[in-house]
């Protein structure tokens, strides 16, 4: 019995150091620190070329390189525009035609061909041998309404001191009225004949002829020259044309579904590949009220305030009518947009580096486009150079190198 006490004491024992050894407390690892890699791509990038899915980092160097240029995404009035192409017309009632009446020979040329001259200037002098005649006939009528006056004074005196029967009196007065109605016929033909008025006077009070000054209708530019001097022409030829070229007229075509929205009166924007950063404002004038069956377009008629002289004749135009009212939206300027790839979006620039952003764009005119989705207010978005940016961000998406060789 006692034996077998000592034996389980001895078990006892034996149970006891071995759990003591195996029994030593162990503490808990400390937690590991996230590294580039774990922070990436919380952020939704990832390491090493991953940065060049996301966007491209530029040097100044070579910024200045491609005139890479930024503007902030603002608020601003975004009007409802309707684009028309057009050609540059004269306005109608701004031309004239430089013609004479009458047959004659060119004496002078005053105005050289692309002169600017005031109306009245004379611009031509004419010889007509049809006009001499007019107004020799004009002097001799003068010299017999004197001597008829003369008669008539004479015969009054004589008729007060019945000495001459009256009805001789009232044959020189029927007499007197027959000239000064021939006067006045030949006033009205050498008038219209183009002598003015202040010319014919003189004719008979001088007593001598004079040569026929064409003047200027309008004031404007002489753009059409077909005379010279010794010239011989004939009646209602066009010797020059003038323009005034102060307020010009853009004729647009405007298709059948943007008709109900055009109207007299409504405003305009007019941009020629000539001088693209120039902006000329008008007002539609005339809507056509027919159709041309062949293009299926309308004629509209814009009148635009020629700044400077810059629109010229027959230049096509990109005429953008205001539709609809302004209101204030998220913008961007048109030129920061990019159109590829079955999308539009561009490139905003954020701590240095320059990435792309799809967007959700909602109107938008020859100058700002509406942002729905995609930017918020104070981005500042890639306006010069996106091209060449966007050509340096699709050689990093292929692991190419991005600008100056480096890989990102």
């Amino acid at each position: 019995m006692v034996q077998v006490r000592q034996l389980v004491s001895v078990t006892l024992l034996a149970l006891a150091v071995a759990a003591g050894g195996c029994g030593k407390q162990e503490t808990a690892p400390a937690p590991r620190e996230p590294n580039q890699a774990s922070r990436n791509s919380e952020r939704g990038e990832t390491a090493g070329s991953g940065e060049a899915s996301m966007g491209v980092r530029l040097t100044q160097e070579e910024r200045e390189n491609i005139g890479l240029k930024t503007e902030a995404v603002q608020l601003r009035p975004i009007e409802d525009v309707r684009k028309l192409n057009g050609i540059v017309k004269p306005h109608p009632d701004r031309v004239a035609q430089v013609t004479s009446h009458v047959p004659g020979i060119v004496l002078n040329v005053h105005a050289s061909l692309g002169a600017w001259v005031r109306r009245g200037d004379d611009l031509l002098d004419i010889k007509s041998v049809e006009l001499e005649r007019l107004e020799l006939s004009l002097i001799q009528t003068e010299n017999r309404l004197a001597l008829t006056r003369l008669d008539l004074e004479r015969v009054r005196q004589l008729v007060e001191r019945e000495i001459v029967a009256r009805k001789e009196l009232l044959k020189l007065e029927n007499q007197h009225r027959e000239i000064l109605n021939e006067i006045e016929s030949l006033t009205r033909q050498l008038n219209f004949l183009g002598l003015p008025q202040q010319a014919i006077v003189r004719i008979r009070e001088e007593q001598t002829v004079t040569t026929l000054h064409l003047p200027a209708p309008i004031s404007g530019t002489i753009v059409e020259r077909n005379v010279v001097i010794g010239q011989a022409i004939e009646p209602n030829v066009a010797l020059m044309r003038i323009i005034d070229p102060s307020i010009m007229i853009v004729e647009g075509e405007a298709f059948e579904d943007i008709l109900p929205v055009l109207q007299l009166g409504q405003r305009v924007r007019v941009v020629i590949a000539a001088y693209p950063n120039e902006i000329f404002e008008g007002k539609i004038s005339f809507i056509s009220p027919t159709v041309n069956p062949t293009k299926r377009t309308i004629p509209v008629w814009a009148e635009v305030i020629n700044r400077r002289g810059m629109l010229k004749q027959d230049l096509f135009a990109q005429v953008y009518v205001m539709v609809g009212e302004q209101r204030r939206s998220l913008t961007i300027p048109i030129e920061a947009l990019i159109s590829a790839e079955g999308s539009e979006f561009t490139f905003v620039e954020r701590g240095g580096v320059y990435l792309r952003a799809d967007l959700e764009l909602g109107t938008r005119n020859d100058r700002f486009a509406e942002v729905k989705r995609g930017l918020a207010a104070g981005d500042r978005v890639v306006t010069d150079g996106s091209r060449q940016l966007y050509t340096k961000w699709l050689a990093a998406q292929g692991g190419g190198s991005v600008l100056g060789g480096h890989t990102h």
